[in-house]
């Protein structure tokens, strides 16, 4: 639980850090290329990266593709929770007060505090969001039931349909109503739109009500409202970024341009006129739209959309523009999470408990599993994969590498949904060797093996397994022992890292 407080808190300063430099990053690319104020697809873009670098950064296994060194987190513990069950002392003897190590409290405590709040507030803030999405459509259900529908007959002579946008209406099966009510006009539902006209809509010219109802059917066919559907569920999932919310007004205010630029697209000044002034008018006579129920506003203001009204000019970026705009976000959201380390936490005093207790003998009278052992990971260390702390020995090897018994025995073939295919051999008086994660398994159960003989071969069956390598474990009577009392040689085939994780937590 606190591993995955101190994942979540750090997916949380990673997606807001990535935030501050994509806001900075579009405010620039902004200032260069204007037109970039109405690019749809940029801002959803930049909201997808962020949930990206948080939900990637939450996997399991995302400290794999980290460049950057594991850090370690010392925390106060007793040697009896890492160290084998037959190796560590008594707890009276082994136990490590608190007050032994108060600077490792201190630099600890707090954060490990911070991580655990963090996990309670951050599912209170999605369940408000939710709520408010909930509030938002009770409104909906409200206004479509004091809405009256219009039928074919009530659009045509309506006044403010043209022929083509009946058909389109037709095509689509989508809902015309009409409120006694001061809204906007505006699509509600997301899968199905149903456009809501406000009846004060009548007080226009016919031409200005055909051109904002064909605004609203813009967005209709461009699917702005699925697209706002899925912008509101990234809010609700980062409702803590400032940045995501920020992203979200420029969406919104980019949908909005994009539907007057293809309305407007070959008309004359005329009726660019005619569709400002109503644009304006209809500002003048609305309330207020509740958040989630209308689409952008306020980014750019009305000034700025009624100049952008007069410009004739394609408002297109130039396509080397767009690929540079995604070769950037991408490094930035790929470095976002390649840079973050991974977390592990490690026992406060490994030193002082286990020095005496770990001794290894000098000889082992078991042969090696594997022809050529790389050790990866030794028994006991608390790793990000292994909060409490490794079962057995890691060996590194690619897949199809054949695994021998390492003594004589009696095999029993099993699967398992979390460590795969596996063979443990009994070889007598309660002591069993496991061969976790095989690929293939090369005898039946209950058959009689020599050491040397080949049982199977190295696989990644198994939700545990995190690539291809054997995990050996030896147990007595069920309990699991250290193999490395059982098997010579180890540390001269061990990896650095293996080494180092085991001096930094066992002092050896």
């Amino acid at each position: 639980m606190t591993l995955f407080a101190l994942t979540l808190l750090r997916a949380t300063v990673a997606c807001l850090l990535t935030g501050l430099l994509l806001q900075g990053l579009l405010h620039l690319a902004q200032r260069r290329w204007p037109v970039l104020s109405a690019q749809r697809g940029v801002w959803l873009g930049a909201q997808l990266l962020l949930v990206a670098v948080f939900m990637l950064s939450l996997l399991p296994h995302s400290q794999r593709i980290s460049v950057v060194p594991e850090v370690s987190l010392p925390v106060a513990t007793t040697a009896t929770e890492v160290l084998p069950a037959p190796l560590a002392q008594p707890a009276a003897a082994s136990t490590v007060p608190a007050d032994e190590s108060p600077e490792i409290a201190s630099n600890t405590i707090w954060l490990k505090r911070l991580a655990l709040a963090w996990l309670l507030v951050y599912p209170c803030g999605v369940a408000y969001m939710a709520w408010r999405y909930r509030r938002n459509q009770a409104i909906v259900m409200a206004l479509l039931k004091a809405a009256r529908p219009l039928d074919l007959a009530a659009m045509q002579a309506h006044g403010a349909f043209t022929e083509m946008q009946l058909r389109q209406l037709q095509q689509q099966r989508m809902e015309v109503l009409e409120i006694d009510a001061p809204i906007s006009p505006m699509l509600l539902g997301s899968l199905q739109p149903r456009l809501l006209l406000p009846a004060h809509l009548a007080q226009f010219t016919p031409e200005q009500q055909q051109l904002i109802i064909e605004h609203e059917l813009t967005h209709s066919r461009r699917r702005d409202p699925a697209v706002q559907l899925l912008a509101n569920c990234l809010h609700a999932l980062l409702w803590f970024n400032p940045a995501l919310r920020r992203l979200g007004q420029k969406l919104g205010w980019a949908q909005e341009l994009g539907c007057d630029r293809e309305v407007l697209a070959g008309r004359p000044q005329q009726q660019r006129q005619q569709y400002a002034a109503a644009l304006v008018r209809q500002l003048s006579v609305q309330s207020c739209v509740p958040a989630g129920l209308a689409f952008g506003g306020k980014p750019g203001g009305m000034v700025d959309r009624v100049a952008r009204m007069r410009d004739t000019q394609s408002g297109s970026m130039p396509w080397g523009v767009k690929l540079a705009l995604v070769t950037v976000l991408g490094a930035l959201g790929a470095s976002s999470v390649v840079l973050q380390p991974a977390l592990a936490w490690v026992p406060a005093e490994p030193a002082a408990t286990t020095a005496a207790a770990t001794a290894i003998p000098d000889t082992a009278p078991w042969r090696n599993p594997l022809a050529s052992m790389r050790v990866t990971g030794f028994f006991g260390v608390v790793r990000p994969t292994t909060p409490k702390g490794l079962s057995g020995l890691d060996l590194a090897a690619s897949r199809g590498t054949p695994v021998h018994a390492v003594a004589d025995g009696v095999a029993r073939v099993a699967h398992d949904d979390w460590m795969g295919n596996l063979v443990r051999i009994d070889h007598g008086a309660g002591l069993e060797s496991w061969y976790v994660h095989l690929d293939s398994v090369a005898l039946a159960d209950g058959t009689p093996v020599k050491a040397g003989q080949t049982i199977g071969t190295v696989g990644a069956t198994g939700r545990s397994a995190t690539g291809p390598h054997l995990h050996f474990q030896v147990r007595q009577d069920g309990k699991r022992q250290d193999p490395q009392t059982r098997l010579a040689g180890l540390d001269a085939n061990a990896s650095e890292r293996a080494l180092r994780m085991r001096r930094e937590q066992f002092g050896r």
